[in-house]
């Protein structure tokens, strides 16, 4: 299988973030709740749907890896 960037985050881990559709960009904590397969520069990655805590199920928002990895290290460095 091809290696995605992205590949080490997962379901279910929690991230703390900004809100891409806040409009003050607030940081909050959330989860990722699923990822999908995509391409970017023609490379494989993963892009995530991530749920905020206190959110609706609908109101997933995505992000890439980039994003992501950034989230996950900042909710570890929040424990």
């Amino acid at each position: 299988m091809e290696k995605r960037w992205g590949d080490e985050w997962l379901p279910g881990m929690r991230v703390r973030m900004v809100d891409n559709l806040s409009p003050g960009r607030e940081v909050r904590n959330g989860v990722i709740k699923d990822r999908s397969w995509g391409r970017e520069r023609r490379k494989p990655i993963w892009n995530f749907l991530v749920l905020f805590d206190g959110d609706k199920p609908e109101a997933v928002r995505v992000y890439g890896p980039g994003s992501i990895g950034a989230g996950v290290d900042a909710a570890r460095a929040a424990e």
